[in-house]
């Protein structure tokens, strides 16, 4: 069996050049009989491939890329038919085969190529059926390899779901974040807004009770007593009472002393009502004055919170939008590509075999129409073993392992698979020096999702601390469990913030 592969080109070549019946009578029998034995292999490729999903799927636990180890324990459990398809008969060479970037992982599209290198195998089998003019079992083929060409577009799509999913997910999680940042930092303005708010308020009630205090030394010097001065009527009675006296009239001046000292009580009291009352009128003047710069600087305050309220408000309504462009923008992008992929799956191996149906058939037609015999290239009689071996890229020791580890490299070098670039960026497989035009600009935009999707955050438990932390001066352990707060802890803190801002929002709609 292992004969098709070594002999395959020679007698395919011979094919193409004799348009004739010869060439197939040329051709060993062994050769034709193996060739239907591979093609009745491959009519069953689909359901095995199926297989080899459902056990890719099985051991894929974490729904992520396949380690080396269970990527052997895929192997082992369809050791069979990758012997039978693909000729490999160890794990360890399966996935070395297959692990294109050497991570030690088979990502979405190494599965994918998994699938693919045997649709491209059943394709030379389809070929060399053809060839030997075995029409039904051709046929037969070709309908199975577009089975699996479907079957390959529902598994690399499920493999895209996957990672979209992922995606969205991660963003959700960055919009978490926004707005937690976005909670957080307005709760840190409020909370300067209030400290403020008490500092001038503070600052404004002890200056008015400076000036309290100044009001009070100036109406307790003696220059304000003297400003309410007594009636001039007692004076002229005082006048009087001294005049009697004098004159001996004791009768008389006994009646103006009674009456002086009535008229002096009664003005006393009266001066010390009129300064008690000058006094008062110009504690509540002030206190009035005070109290009237209170208010304004209160409705002040309150201005500006409103103003904090409203500038919290548009932020939160321009966060919202961002959040839901940015998401928007995913879908959109994540939707094309899916499209995309669909139909280059439906499409791109169609197309190439219609191409190389007409390469054929136009090297058959330009022979044909020659006027004289085309010379009969000699072929070399140097079998498959012989002229890989011939080959830069041939390995050195030539078996049947190695010769089918060569043709899959060589399938794979060829890239003339459906490439669907999943997990890889469209179009990295270009040349280093290649310079894109505008008008050829290849690629989904999934890189505009990688850049929304880089700015995720660590969780800061995740992040280990730097070593010169963990000591002090001294090089003696620093106790970091104490000050450092706990995942609940954070959570309140964050739920906390989020109410308070919240109700603030709130009460703008009010």
């Amino acid at each position: 069996m292992y004969q098709t592969e070594t002999k395959s080109s020679l007698y395919a070549s011979k094919l193409i050049q004799q348009t004739n019946y010869s060439a197939l009578s040329s051709l060993p029998k062994t050769y034709i009989r193996q060739v239907q034995a591979e093609g009745e292999i491959f009519m069953a490729a689909p359901q095995k491939c199926a297989n080899i999903w459902k056990e890719f799927r099985r051991n894929d636990f974490t729904q992520v890329q396949i380690p080396y180890k269970t990527a052997i324990q895929v192997f082992d459990a369809c050791k069979e038919d990758f012997q039978m398809m693909l000729k490999i008969s160890s794990g360890k060479d399966f996935f070395d085969l297959f692990d294109q970037d050497n991570d030690g992982f088979l990502n979405e599209d190494e599965q994918i190529l998994v699938f693919s290198i045997i649709k491209e195998k059943m394709q030379q089998v389809a070929n060399l059926l053809l060839q030997i003019q075995q029409y039904v079992p051709f046929k037969q083929l070709m309908k199975a390899i577009r089975t699996l060409e479907q079957n390959i577009r529902e598994y690399q799509d499920i493999l895209r779901q996957k990672i979209y999913k992922s995606e969205v997910s991660t963003y959700k999680e960055i919009g978490l974040e926004k707005l937690d940042d976005f909670y957080e930092k307005y709760y840190n303005y409020f909370q300067q807004f209030e400290n403020q708010k008490k500092i001038k308020i503070q600052i404004q009630i002890q200056k008015q009770q400076e000036e309290m205090g100044q009001l009070e030394d100036k109406l307790s010097k003696n220059t304000e007593f003297l400003k309410v001065k007594p009636k001039r009527k007692l004076k002229d009675l005082q006048t009087q009472e001294k005049l009697v006296s004098l004159d001996e009239r004791v009768e008389e001046a006994m009646d103006f002393r009674r009456e002086l000292k009535n008229m002096e009580k009664k003005e006393q009291e009266r001066v010390a009502s009129e300064q008690e009352k000058r006094i008062e009128s110009q504690k509540d003047e002030l206190q009035r004055k005070h109290q009237k710069q209170m208010e304004q600087l209160k409705a002040k305050l309150i201005e500006q919170e409103h103003k904090l309220i409203i500038q919290l408000k548009k932020d939160y309504n321009v966060l919202l939008k961002q959040i839901g462009l940015h998401s928007n923008e995913i879908e959109r992008i994540q939707s094309s590509a899916t499209q995309n992929a669909i139909k280059k799956g439906e499409k791109e191996g169609e197309l190439k075999r219609m191409k190389e149906r007409a390469r054929i058939q136009n090297f058959i037609i330009g022979e044909t129409k020659r006027t004289m015999t085309p010379k009969i290239q000699q072929q070399n009689t140097s079998t498959y073993e012989e002229s890989i071996s011939q080959s830069p890229r041939s390995p050195a020791v030539v078996t049947k392992n190695d010769r089918a580890a060569h043709e899959i490299k060589l399938l794979i070098h060829k890239q003339n698979y459906t490439q669907f670039y999943i997990k890889k960026k469209y179009g990295a497989d270009l040349p280093v020096n290649y310079k894109p035009e505008p008008y050829k600009v290849q690629g989904d935009n999934h890189d505009r999702i990688e850049k929304i999707l880089s700015v995720k955050k660590k969780n800061p438990h995740d992040i280990l601390p730097s070593l010169t932390e963990l000591y002090d001066e001294n090089l003696k352990e620093q106790d970091k469990g104490s000050t450092q707060k706990s995942e609940q802890e954070l959570t309140q803190e964050r739920l906390k913030k989020k109410q308070f801002i919240l109700e603030k929002l709130e009460e703008s709609t009010h």
